[in-house]
């Protein structure tokens, strides 16, 4: 007996776009779950800056000037 496969182009970019936002769903959550540990034990996350912080010191700057 032989099957045939056929995944169109739709379907395989919608699979490879489900497998991505998987992989970076596990990465923020265990990413999450290390800094509620951390946290329990008396260490800081480290802090990252967002956008919204770069573009207030970037207007910040603009107004020293």
């Amino acid at each position: 007996m032989t099957l045939f496969a056929y995944i169109d182009p739709f379907t395989g970019y919608l699979v490879l776009q489900v497998l991505a936002m998987a992989f970076f769903a596990v990465v923020v959550f265990f990413r999450k779950c290390r800094d509620f540990v951390l946290g329990l034990f008396g260490f800081k996350p480290k802090k990252t800056e967002t956008l919204d912080e770069e573009s207030e010191t970037d207007t910040e700057q603009e107004k020293d000037s």
